[in-house]
């Protein structure tokens, strides 16, 4: 290799520069040349070696129970200077071969001698997964009801009434009280103002607009339930009449995502791929105590260059809780879930690629464009970042289904949190669009997702985060 060749080069150049002998006038001038190809010919060893030391990483992780090759140039060597592994040497470089979980410290060595390097090795558990791919919606807590909009009200002298929107009531506002009562549902909504109605009082509602608190009062009408939509009514023994305020809410959530992938035997989950935050202040949200539902996508509008499309989503809320939140990260939302969600395409859980083996190439991402039918769809890996520390847009995909190009136009608003599956292993997350480029967008590799969520640790902190999960 490149290291033996110029070793022999530097050797062999100053023996065959020692061998020649000037006259004694120019030997001055000789002893100059041979100092100049020496210092010559030691910067071309030196940057070969660096180059070559340089291609050693500085920290590797190992799954236990599977070996590792590293390749090394003559005349280099490692040596072990912690337990936990077998150095197996082999022509050309080292086999590595885990003995326990834990980190172990390899000096990378010239000659056997000088140390030059040091490289860290970290053995894992094997862990494997179940691949999301399934959409949700995200219920934040505590956060009040949203109004998305106004409907007429019929009196019994057949007017039309607006009691909301003439109060001032604007879609948008976020109801946060009612008479002092903290909502966070659509039915305690239903509830508290049928139950204002009938004592004759008003209601004090108060909202959130623009990040200001407002106060509003109002009187909410009586309707007859024959005049009510079946959506609107609500079931309240045999009551004839509702009272009601002529307006839509739905809870509090930051929208729709995808499952990116659980752990079966915790049922510690990962999704969106990226943190929540608060778009009027632009800072991570505080989700612990969330909650996640099963959603359906009813449809699909695609964006154009510079505006990114969205699936349509819908979720009712509280009846189809599936999961906890209890921490909102750079890599996603984590909790547990209550039932462990199907996707079809995977029978068993599957194991966790790490960093370094994700390649550039074809792949797989799961996700849902109808309803909750998770499908699969062709993509490509066009770049690996090579990260040795957990870091995001690891991954720029191109979507090149055909299929999933026509329906979307690439990659819209919903589907971050997507698995992206490579050599059947979890391989990484869909977590953003290009803006300018809808067919392409990042991902983040699984091995952080992983690390986050508490796994890929040593078993004694693996334990004591998995716990923490649980509150």
């Amino acid at each position: 290799n490149v290291i033996t060749y110029l070793h022999s080069c530097c050797v062999g150049g100053r023996r065959g520069l020692e061998q020649h002998h000037p006259p004694d006038g120019n030997r001055q001038g000789f002893r100059v040349q041979v100092i100049q190809r020496f210092l010559v010919l030691a910067l071309v060893c030196l940057a070969a070696y660096s180059l070559t030391v340089g291609g050693i990483p500085n920290r590797i992780t190992l799954i236990e129970g599977n070996a590792r090759e590293v390749q090394l140039g003559r005349p280099l060597d490692l040596r072990r200077t912690a337990s936990g592994l077998e150095l197996l040497p082999f022509e050309g470089g080292v086999k590595l071969v885990p003995l326990s979980q834990g980190e172990s410290s390899l000096e990378v060595r010239l000659w056997d001698l000088i140390p030059i390097k040091r490289m860290v090795v970290s053995v894992v558990p094997d862990i494997r997964v179940f691949p999301g791919g399934q959409s949700i919606g995200v219920l934040l807590p505590s956060r009040g009801v949203v109004v998305i909009g106004h409907y007429p009200l019929v009196g019994s002298d057949g007017r039309s009434y607006y009691p909301a929107r003439e109060a001032g009531i604007q879609v948008g506002d976020v109801i946060l009280r009612i008479n002092g009562q903290t909502v966070n549902s659509k039915s305690q909504i239903e509830r508290a103002i049928d139950d204002i109605g009938r004592s004759g009082a008003q209601a004090e509602i108060n909202i959130l607009r623009n990040s200001k608190k407002i106060t509003l009062r109002l009187k909410p009408i009586a309707i007859s339930n024959e005049r009510l939509s079946d959506e609107a009514r609500i079931p309240i023994g045999e009551r004839d009449t509702t009272y009601k305020l002529g307006i839509w809410v739905r809870e509090n959530a930051a929208g729709v995502g995808t499952l990116s992938f659980y752990h079966p035997d915790s049922g510690v989950y990962c999704a969106l791929g990226h943190v929540i935050t608060d778009t009027s202040t632009n800072k991570d949200m505080n989700v612990a105590s969330g909650m996640i539902v099963a959603a359906q996508i009813l449809g699909i509008h695609q964006g154009n260059r510079g505006q990114p499309g969205e699936k349509i989503g819908s979720f009712s809320g509280e009846e189809v809780i599936i999961g906890t939140i209890d921490r909102n990260t750079k890599f996603g939302i984590f909790g547990r879930l209550n039932t462990m969600p199907l996707n079809p395409y995977f029978r068993e859980p599957i194991p966790v690629a790490l960093a370094d083996e994700v390649t550039p190439g074809p792949a797989h991402l799961y996700t849902v464009l109808q309803e909750d039918m998770i499908e699969r769809f062709d993509v490509e890996i066009l770049r690996v970042t090579r990260q040795t520390s957990p870091q995001i847009k690891g991954l720029v995909i191109r979507i090149s289904d055909p299929r999933l190009l026509s329906v979307t136009g690439g990659i819209v608003q919903g589907m971050s949190g997507s698995p992206i599956i490579q050599n059947n292993k979890l391989a990484g997350v869909l977590t953003h669009v290009f803006v300018s480029d809808q067919t392409r967008g990042y991902g983040v590799l699984a091995e952080w997702l992983v690390r986050d969520a508490g796994f890929m640790l040593p078993q004694d902190e693996s334990l004591s985060i998995s716990e923490s999960l649980s509150g």
